[in-house]
């Protein structure tokens, strides 16, 4: 199946708005940051979830962690990230 022409853009814009949103991230944590760790920041940090929900016009945190899991499908397989889900499992991720 190929892709409009706009279709492509948008994939293309929404692309580079995450690759973005990781460079701010890395550059306010003031070191390098993987894909898994600033999943891992948006998790823990509301303020930054918000930032990251409205930069990519998203509204809900379902489709925030959908993102990052369609952008890098690996993300699952983060021990940090299982880690820190099974511990906020039993305390609930901070909303």
């Amino acid at each position: 199946m190929m892709l409009s022409e706009s279709s492509e853009t948008e994939i293309q814009e929404t692309s580079h708005l995450f690759l973005s949103f990781c460079t701010f991230t890395s550059l306010t944590q003031g070191k390098k940051l993987n894909t898994a760790n600033v999943f891992l920041l948006i998790l823990k940090n509301k303020n930054l979830r918000n930032i990251f929900k409205r930069r990519m016009e998203i509204d809900n945190d379902f489709e925030a962690v959908s993102m990052f899991l369609k952008f890098d499908p690996a993300l699952y397989k983060s021990k940090y990230i299982m880690k820190y889900l099974n511990k906020a499992g039993e305390n609930k991720i901070k909303s």
